[in-house]
Protein backbone atom coordinates (compact mmCIF):
# COMPACT_ATOMS: atom_id res chain seq x y z
CA UNK A 1 0.00 0.00 0.00
CA UNK A 2 1.24 3.47 -0.85
CA UNK A 3 2.46 5.56 2.07
CA UNK A 4 0.69 8.92 2.30
CA UNK A 5 1.67 12.50 3.20
CA UNK A 6 4.62 12.45 0.80
CA UNK A 7 6.44 9.65 2.60
CA UNK A 8 6.26 7.26 -0.38
CA UNK A 9 8.27 9.71 -2.48
CA UNK A 10 10.67 10.25 0.41
CA UNK A 11 11.35 6.54 0.89
CA UNK A 12 11.73 5.73 -2.80
CA UNK A 13 14.23 8.54 -3.25
CA UNK A 14 16.23 7.46 -0.22
CA UNK A 15 16.25 3.81 -1.32
CA UNK A 16 17.31 4.73 -4.84
CA UNK A 17 18.24 1.69 -6.92
CA UNK A 18 18.02 2.97 -10.51
CA UNK A 19 21.70 3.83 -10.92
CA UNK A 20 23.63 6.97 -11.78
CA UNK A 21 22.24 7.55 -15.29
CA UNK A 22 18.65 7.83 -14.03
CA UNK A 23 19.66 9.98 -11.07
CA UNK A 24 21.53 12.45 -13.30
CA UNK A 25 18.59 12.68 -15.70
CA UNK A 26 16.19 13.27 -12.83
CA UNK A 27 18.53 15.92 -11.44
CA UNK A 28 18.63 17.67 -14.82
CA UNK A 29 14.83 17.86 -14.95
CA UNK A 30 14.65 19.21 -11.39
CA UNK A 31 17.28 21.86 -12.10
CA UNK A 32 15.48 22.93 -15.29
CA UNK A 33 12.25 23.23 -13.31
CA UNK A 34 14.04 25.43 -10.77
CA UNK A 35 15.27 27.94 -13.32
CA UNK A 36 18.65 26.58 -14.44
CA UNK A 37 19.24 26.85 -18.17
CA UNK A 38 21.52 25.53 -20.97
CA UNK A 39 21.85 22.21 -19.14
CA UNK A 40 24.54 20.04 -20.75
CA UNK A 41 25.03 16.57 -19.15
CA UNK A 42 28.49 15.02 -19.23
CA UNK A 43 28.33 11.21 -19.22
CA UNK A 44 25.24 9.90 -17.35
CA UNK A 45 26.01 6.36 -18.49
CA UNK A 46 29.61 6.47 -17.34
CA UNK A 47 32.89 8.04 -18.40
CA UNK A 48 35.31 10.78 -17.40
CA UNK A 49 33.32 13.91 -16.69
CA UNK A 50 35.99 16.38 -15.61
CA UNK A 51 34.56 16.83 -12.09
CA UNK A 52 31.12 17.76 -13.34
CA UNK A 53 27.97 15.75 -13.98
CA UNK A 54 26.61 18.61 -16.05
CA UNK A 55 27.35 22.20 -17.01
CA UNK A 56 24.54 24.77 -16.89
CA UNK A 57 23.82 28.44 -16.42
CA UNK A 58 22.11 30.22 -13.55
CA UNK A 59 21.32 33.95 -13.60
CA UNK A 60 23.54 34.32 -16.64
CA UNK A 61 26.57 32.64 -15.02
CA UNK A 62 28.24 29.32 -15.71
CA UNK A 63 27.62 26.64 -13.04
CA UNK A 64 28.38 22.96 -12.63
CA UNK A 65 26.12 20.33 -11.12
CA UNK A 66 27.00 17.23 -9.12
CA UNK A 67 24.63 14.34 -8.40
CA UNK A 68 24.95 11.97 -5.42
CA UNK A 69 22.27 9.26 -5.13
CA UNK A 70 23.57 6.36 -3.01
CA UNK A 71 21.14 3.79 -1.67
CA UNK A 72 20.14 4.48 1.92
CA UNK A 73 21.11 7.27 4.27
CA UNK A 74 24.86 7.86 4.58
CA UNK A 75 26.82 9.54 7.36
CA UNK A 76 27.19 13.30 7.03
CA UNK A 77 30.97 12.84 6.86
CA UNK A 78 30.51 10.81 3.64
CA UNK A 79 28.16 13.41 2.16
CA UNK A 80 30.56 16.22 3.01
CA UNK A 81 33.51 14.35 1.53
CA UNK A 82 31.65 13.87 -1.74
CA UNK A 83 30.52 17.51 -1.76
CA UNK A 84 34.04 18.87 -1.20
CA UNK A 85 35.36 16.64 -3.97
CA UNK A 86 32.67 17.83 -6.39
CA UNK A 87 33.35 21.47 -5.52
CA UNK A 88 36.79 21.08 -7.08
CA UNK A 89 34.96 21.01 -10.39
CA UNK A 90 33.86 24.64 -9.95
CA UNK A 91 37.36 26.02 -10.38
CA UNK A 92 38.42 23.37 -12.88
CA UNK A 93 35.51 24.23 -15.15
CA UNK A 94 35.72 28.00 -14.68
CA UNK A 95 32.31 28.14 -13.05
CA UNK A 96 30.84 30.44 -10.44
CA UNK A 97 28.71 27.98 -8.49
CA UNK A 98 27.63 24.40 -7.92
CA UNK A 99 24.23 22.73 -7.72
CA UNK A 100 24.58 19.66 -5.51
CA UNK A 101 21.65 17.27 -6.03
CA UNK A 102 21.36 14.39 -3.60
CA UNK A 103 18.82 11.94 -2.24
CA UNK A 104 20.34 12.30 1.22
CA UNK A 105 18.65 13.87 4.22
CA UNK A 106 20.71 16.88 5.30
CA UNK A 107 19.90 18.80 8.46
CA UNK A 108 19.72 22.60 8.59
CA UNK A 109 23.03 22.94 10.43
CA UNK A 110 24.67 20.56 7.94
CA UNK A 111 23.32 22.52 4.98
CA UNK A 112 24.82 25.68 6.44
CA UNK A 113 28.14 23.96 6.96
CA UNK A 114 28.25 22.76 3.35
CA UNK A 115 27.20 26.14 1.95
CA UNK A 116 29.95 27.89 3.91
CA UNK A 117 32.56 25.23 3.20
CA UNK A 118 33.57 26.60 -0.19
CA UNK A 119 34.05 30.14 -1.49
CA UNK A 120 31.51 29.62 -4.29
CA UNK A 121 27.75 29.93 -4.71
CA UNK A 122 25.97 26.74 -3.65
CA UNK A 123 22.48 25.43 -4.29
CA UNK A 124 21.66 22.29 -2.29
CA UNK A 125 18.89 20.05 -3.58
CA UNK A 126 18.59 17.58 -0.69
CA UNK A 127 16.07 14.82 0.02
CA UNK A 128 13.29 16.96 1.50
CA UNK A 129 13.61 19.63 -1.17
CA UNK A 130 13.45 17.12 -4.04
CA UNK A 131 10.58 15.30 -2.35
CA UNK A 132 8.61 18.55 -2.11
CA UNK A 133 9.20 19.33 -5.79
CA UNK A 134 8.17 15.88 -7.00
CA UNK A 135 4.98 16.08 -4.95
CA UNK A 136 3.79 19.22 -6.74
CA UNK A 137 1.30 18.94 -9.65
CA UNK A 138 3.72 20.18 -12.32
CA UNK A 139 6.11 17.28 -11.60
CA UNK A 140 3.66 14.43 -11.04
CA UNK A 141 4.63 13.00 -14.44
CA UNK A 142 8.33 13.12 -13.59
CA UNK A 143 7.63 11.36 -10.30
CA UNK A 144 5.72 8.64 -12.14
CA UNK A 145 8.52 8.12 -14.65
CA UNK A 146 11.38 7.87 -12.16
CA UNK A 147 9.68 6.58 -9.00
CA UNK A 148 6.64 4.78 -10.39
CA UNK A 149 4.23 6.67 -8.12
CA UNK A 150 0.76 7.29 -9.60
CA UNK A 151 -1.34 10.28 -8.69
CA UNK A 152 -3.69 9.65 -5.82
CA UNK A 153 -7.32 10.78 -6.10
CA UNK A 154 -6.46 13.84 -4.00
CA UNK A 155 -3.49 14.67 -6.24
CA UNK A 156 -5.62 14.35 -9.37
CA UNK A 157 -8.08 16.85 -7.92
CA UNK A 158 -5.17 19.14 -7.05
CA UNK A 159 -3.76 18.82 -10.58
CA UNK A 160 -7.03 19.84 -12.24
CA UNK A 161 -7.57 22.64 -9.72
CA UNK A 162 -4.17 24.09 -10.63
CA UNK A 163 -5.04 23.74 -14.29
CA UNK A 164 -8.24 25.74 -13.78
CA UNK A 165 -6.29 28.37 -11.86
CA UNK A 166 -3.84 28.76 -14.74
CA UNK A 167 -6.70 29.18 -17.21
CA UNK A 168 -8.20 31.91 -15.01
CA UNK A 169 -4.81 33.63 -14.85
CA UNK A 170 -4.45 33.51 -18.64
CA UNK A 171 -7.93 34.91 -19.17
CA UNK A 172 -7.21 37.74 -16.72
CA UNK A 173 -3.94 38.58 -18.45
CA UNK A 174 -5.65 38.54 -21.84
CA UNK A 175 -8.29 40.92 -20.59
CA UNK A 176 -5.64 43.38 -19.34
CA UNK A 177 -3.66 43.07 -22.55
CA UNK A 178 -6.72 43.70 -24.69
CA UNK A 179 -7.58 46.82 -22.71
CA UNK A 180 -4.09 48.23 -23.31
CA UNK A 181 -4.12 47.40 -27.02
CA UNK A 182 -7.58 48.86 -27.57
CA UNK A 183 -6.53 51.97 -25.65
CA UNK A 184 -3.54 52.43 -27.97
CA UNK A 185 -5.55 51.82 -31.11
CA UNK A 186 -8.22 54.29 -29.99
CA UNK A 187 -5.61 57.03 -29.68
CA UNK A 188 -4.93 59.61 -32.39
CA UNK A 189 -1.86 57.71 -33.57
CA UNK A 190 -2.95 55.32 -36.32
CA UNK A 191 0.28 53.34 -36.08
CA UNK A 192 1.59 53.17 -32.47
CA UNK A 193 5.37 53.55 -32.51
CA UNK A 194 7.51 51.11 -30.48
CA UNK A 195 10.97 52.15 -31.56
CA UNK A 196 11.77 50.30 -34.77
CA UNK A 197 8.54 48.26 -34.49
CA UNK A 198 5.20 49.57 -35.67
CA UNK A 199 1.80 47.99 -35.08
CA UNK A 200 -0.63 48.37 -37.98
CA UNK A 201 -3.26 45.90 -36.84
CA UNK A 202 -3.54 43.81 -33.66
CA UNK A 203 -5.27 40.51 -33.18
CA UNK A 204 -8.55 40.77 -31.36
CA UNK A 205 -9.00 39.35 -27.87
CA UNK A 206 -11.12 36.57 -29.35
CA UNK A 207 -8.38 35.66 -31.85
CA UNK A 208 -5.81 35.36 -29.06
CA UNK A 209 -8.12 33.40 -26.79
CA UNK A 210 -9.13 30.98 -29.51
CA UNK A 211 -5.54 30.35 -30.62
CA UNK A 212 -4.31 29.72 -27.08
CA UNK A 213 -7.26 27.41 -26.42
CA UNK A 214 -6.69 25.49 -29.66
CA UNK A 215 -3.00 24.83 -29.01
CA UNK A 216 -3.66 23.88 -25.39
CA UNK A 217 -6.44 21.46 -26.31
CA UNK A 218 -4.44 19.78 -29.09
CA UNK A 219 -1.41 19.29 -26.85
CA UNK A 220 -3.63 18.04 -24.03
CA UNK A 221 -5.32 15.57 -26.39
CA UNK A 222 -1.99 14.15 -27.56
CA UNK A 223 -0.89 13.64 -23.97
CA UNK A 224 -4.30 12.15 -23.17
CA UNK A 225 -3.79 9.51 -25.85
CA UNK A 226 -0.50 8.51 -24.23
CA UNK A 227 -2.21 8.26 -20.85
CA UNK A 228 -5.07 6.28 -22.39
CA UNK A 229 -2.54 3.73 -23.67
CA UNK A 230 -0.94 3.40 -20.23
CA UNK A 231 -4.36 2.95 -18.63
CA UNK A 232 -5.34 0.31 -21.20
CA UNK A 233 -2.10 -1.57 -20.52
CA UNK A 234 -2.63 -1.43 -16.77
CA UNK A 235 0.51 0.65 -16.32
CA UNK A 236 -1.35 3.53 -14.69
CA UNK A 237 -4.60 3.82 -12.74
CA UNK A 238 -6.81 6.92 -12.77
CA UNK A 239 -9.77 7.58 -10.51
CA UNK A 240 -12.90 6.41 -12.45
CA UNK A 241 -14.80 9.67 -11.97
CA UNK A 242 -11.88 11.80 -13.17
CA UNK A 243 -11.17 9.38 -16.03
CA UNK A 244 -14.78 9.59 -17.19
CA UNK A 245 -14.48 13.39 -17.35
CA UNK A 246 -11.19 13.08 -19.27
CA UNK A 247 -12.75 10.74 -21.85
CA UNK A 248 -15.66 13.12 -22.26
CA UNK A 249 -13.25 16.04 -22.81
CA UNK A 250 -11.31 14.02 -25.37
CA UNK A 251 -14.51 13.21 -27.27
CA UNK A 252 -15.44 16.92 -27.33
CA UNK A 253 -12.03 17.82 -28.77
CA UNK A 254 -12.39 15.21 -31.54
CA UNK A 255 -15.82 16.61 -32.40
CA UNK A 256 -14.43 20.15 -32.37
CA UNK A 257 -11.33 19.67 -34.55
CA UNK A 258 -11.83 16.30 -36.29
CA UNK A 259 -9.48 13.35 -36.02
CA UNK A 260 -7.50 14.41 -39.12
CA UNK A 261 -6.43 17.61 -37.37
CA UNK A 262 -5.29 15.94 -34.13
CA UNK A 263 -2.08 14.24 -35.16
CA UNK A 264 -0.11 12.10 -35.13
CA UNK A 265 2.37 14.95 -35.29
CA UNK A 266 5.89 14.93 -36.66
CA UNK A 267 8.64 16.20 -34.35
CA UNK A 268 8.56 19.51 -36.23
CA UNK A 269 4.77 19.86 -35.90
CA UNK A 270 4.90 18.98 -32.20
CA UNK A 271 7.60 21.60 -31.68
CA UNK A 272 5.58 24.21 -33.54
CA UNK A 273 2.48 23.53 -31.43
CA UNK A 274 4.37 23.88 -28.18
CA UNK A 275 6.31 26.90 -29.42
CA UNK A 276 3.13 28.76 -30.34
CA UNK A 277 1.53 27.98 -27.00
CA UNK A 278 4.66 29.07 -25.15
CA UNK A 279 4.80 32.36 -27.09
CA UNK A 280 1.16 33.18 -26.40
CA UNK A 281 1.51 32.47 -22.72
CA UNK A 282 4.68 34.58 -22.49
CA UNK A 283 2.74 37.51 -23.95
CA UNK A 284 0.08 36.90 -21.32
CA UNK A 285 2.52 37.09 -18.41
CA UNK A 286 3.75 33.53 -17.93
CA UNK A 287 7.40 32.53 -18.07
CA UNK A 288 8.80 31.01 -21.24
CA UNK A 289 8.19 27.26 -21.67
CA UNK A 290 5.05 27.25 -19.50
CA UNK A 291 3.36 24.38 -21.32
CA UNK A 292 1.18 22.84 -18.64
CA UNK A 293 -2.06 21.52 -20.04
Amino acid sequence: MRRMEGTETWHRLLEWDLGSAASERLAGIILAHEGFRDIDPSHPRGGKDGLKDMVLTHNGRRWVAAVYFPRGQKAFSDIKKKFIHDCEGVVKNNAGGIAFVTNQEIKLSERKELAEEQNVDVQLFHLERICLLLNTPSLYGVRLEFLGIDMSKEEQLSFFAEHDSRIAKIEGALSRLTFRIEDMLDSDCEEPDFGSKRIKECRSINDILQAEQEFMEKIWFDRHLSLRHRVAQGIEIVDPTIWEDALSSAKSIVEKYGEDDLGPYSDFEWGMLNGKLSALRWILGDEWDMLDT
